[in-house]
């Protein structure tokens, strides 16, 4: 990669956790979404249904391209909250969208459901723990006042 390239990535690049609330925000949300996840592992029989669950409004085929539709946006989205952020922030997004993005393969194979899930429960492991590196790094992150801590 060069140096130009480099520079780029990084006017690009936004930080989203830049105070202790946003981080500690991160982090309760990424723990409770990881306990669901540990739960789903652990619950084999539980399955989810595909993003939108439109089946009073929609059967068969248009539902599927809604849904279809959709997991695009989500793969748009994620690139480009992915290419947005950098250091351990990218690391946390990267672990949420993996969870989110990994999920609805679910249903398309089920005999893959287990490593999936275990998959998601990865993603979101990594994510949890960048949001706690994030939250105790006292030199990246400002109390609730915009002040550095």
């Amino acid at each position: 990669m060069t140096a130009r390239t480099m520079d780029t990535e990084k006017t690009h690049a936004t930080r989203l956790l830049t105070t202790r609330l946003r981080a500690g925000v991160a982090v309760g949300l990424t723990t409770f979404v990881f306990v669901l996840a540990v739960r789903d592992a652990v619950h084999p029989r539980y399955m989810r249904g595909w993003p939108l669950l439109g089946d009073f409004l929609l059967h068969g085929w248009p539902l599927l391209v809604v849904n279809v539709v959709f997991y695009f946006y989500l793969c748009w989205l994620a690139f480009w909250f992915i290419r947005g952020t950098h250091g351990r922030e990218r690391v946390v997004m990267v672990g949420w969208f993996l969870a989110i993005l990994v999920a609805p393969f679910e249903n398309v194979w089920r005999e893959w459901a287990a490593t999936i899930k275990y998959t998601a429960m990865f993603g979101l492991l990594v994510a949890l723990l960048a949001a706690i590196a994030i939250l105790l790094d006292s030199t990246t992150v400002a109390d609730s006042g915009g002040r550095p801590a």
